[in-house]
């Protein structure tokens, strides 16, 4: 068993789909994806198999069913499915698949988180700036800043340093992820 952790594997889903069928390749069949640790848990296989494989990840929200009779008869088969989450694999390489899985559950999830992360982004950054303003106002109108020693600035100093890197990180991984579909 080998377990590889990936966090933010589902910003740029093309990456992660490259990554698994490298592993693949390397011998690693997926055997579960624990998605809210990201987690990904693979057994070796053995190497008598050498028929690549090609991984295709789909979200829907709804109960219907990612494996429609058009892509069986192309050759996909499920490999998992785990809540919203479905991992598709076939051994047809690209050029020769007629079908393809659908991706717009996907676009429309990581869209949807794009605008989220860039708000936080935008509202971190605006924040900010006023308190950097208020706070030059202040020194340059009375020339003094009271800040009251509190341990619970700590907390928020670490909140505010996570939501500067975190937000504009996720903002901008999800518009080049969504970006390689459209």
């Amino acid at each position: 068993m080998k377990r590889v952790f990936r966090p933010f594997w589902s910003f740029d889903i093309k990456k992660t789909e490259s990554w698994l069928n490298s592993m693949a390749q390397d011998g690693y069949n997926l055997v579960n994806l624990r998605t809210v640790t990201s987690l990904f848990i693979f057994e070796r296989q053995d190497s008598h198999n050498s028929e690549p494989l090609y991984h295709h990840i789909a979200y829907e929200k709804s109960d219907k069913n990612p494996l429609s009779p058009p892509l069986e008869r192309d050759g996909w088969e499920l490999a998992m499915q785990i809540s919203t989450w479905s991992i598709l694999r076939t051994t047809k390489p690209a050029r020769e698949r007629k079908s393809f899985p659908v991706r717009e559950g996907l676009i429309k999830r990581n869209r949807n988180l794009l605008y989220l992360f860039g708000g936080m982004t935008v509202y971190t950054s605006l924040t900010t700036i006023l308190f950097l303003l208020l706070s030059g106002l202040t020194l340059f109108q009375n020339g003094m800043l009271t800040i009251e020693v509190n341990p619970f600035w700590l907390v928020t100093l670490t909140l505010a340093i996570l939501l500067w890197t975190i937000a504009p990180y996720c903002t901008v991984y999800l518009y080049k992820g969504n970006k390689r579909f459209l």
